[in-house]
């Protein structure tokens, strides 16, 4: 009489694991960049929630923008070359946040992240 094999062979949890620890690896690759991305985000957004943010001018748009990466030490991103910021109205601006960013995975492999957003902020009196 002959048995059948019940489960899963070596290989076969072999390769789940391998599998497992490559979704780790680039987890761990695409996390930071997407949680300076989300904080990014919050920083510019906030602005139309929180009466405590005073904004006047561009300049003032610009300074509160910098000092927010500053305190979320988000160093990866350049403001003046990812984020630009027009006034559109009266007491509107428009920030675009537009850039990539690189992961190194492998030795001639990298992964690329794309973000391009558009937000309309209208400061609270």
């Amino acid at each position: 009489m002959r048995h059948s094999q019940k489960g899963a062979s070596f290989f076969g949890w072999l390769a789940v694991i391998a599998l497992l620890i490559f979704a780790m690896v680039i987890a761990m690759k695409l996390v930071p960049i997407y949680m300076d991305h989300y904080a990014l985000r919050d920083i510019v957004t906030s602005i139309n929630e929180d009466p405590t943010i005073k904004i006047r001018s561009l300049r003032d748009l610009n300074s509160h923008i910098e000092k927010g990466l500053r305190v979320n030490s988000i160093r990866d991103i350049n403001p003046k070359e990812a984020i630009k910021v027009t006034a559109s109205g009266n007491n509107a601006y428009t920030v675009v946040i537009k850039y990539e960013q690189r992961a190194p995975l492998l030795n001639t492999v990298d992964l690329l992240v794309h973000f391009d957003e558009t937000h309309i902020v209208r400061p609270l009196k």
